[in-house]
């Protein structure tokens, strides 16, 4: 079990890493071009939540769109209302991924990975392309990511303790509002 969990944190913490890749690389590559754009596809709820959508497609993560679209939040380049509407589309993007999921996406990491190592090593000083290929970078190691955190979970499905453990929240509401607290709190 102790395994599992540091391979678990490892997986985690590579997500987190590639998130941090693209979000340094994007506002790296457009800098003040990106509060323009961020403008542009922003400017009303319907286009937020289209970004919402579409960056949870590309990312294959509303996990990954939540965590990027509150650090853009944090450094104040969008604000509230959009967030939330980028958050709604991202909610909506996660039941489209799932089907899109049923493929095999894995198999574009290395090749996002070599490709984004190809343009990040092809020039010498800070170009725009050198930023787009830690953006390709970033990517591809957050789906190499989550494609780890499932190689992981997948046998804990079929654990007779989780299949209890998931029976007696589901059949208990007090025992599911005191979880639900507690990782709120967490959180």
């Amino acid at each position: 079990m102790g395994i599992v969990l540091v391979h678990l944190a490892g997986a985690v913490a590579l997500l987190l890493w590639g998130l941090h890749m693209v979000h340094t690389g994007v506002v790296r590559a457009f800098g003040s071009d990106l509060r323009r754009f961020l403008n542009f596809a922003l400017r009303n709820r319907m286009s937020a939540f289209a970004t919402g959508l579409a960056l949870t497609a590309v990312l294959q993560s509303s996990t990954a769109t939540a965590l990027m679209t509150s650090s853009l939040a944090a450094d104040g380049l969008i604000d509230l209302m959009p967030a939330l509407a980028i958050m709604l589309g991202a909610n909506v993007g996660t039941t489209l991924i799932v089907q899109v999921l049923s493929f095999n996406i894995f198999v574009l990491s290395p090749f996002l990975i070599v490709g984004g190592l190809i343009a990040f090593r092809s020039s010498g000083r800070k170009t725009r392309l050198q930023q787009l290929g830690r953006v390709l970078i970033g990517f591809g190691l957050m789906i190499l990511a989550l494609h780890l955190l499932v190689e992981q979970l997948s046998p804990m499905e079929t654990a007779p303790a989780m299949q209890a453990f998931l029976k007696l929240v589901t059949d208990e509401p007090l025992v599911c509002v005191l979880l639900a607290t507690l990782l709120t709190w967490i959180a």
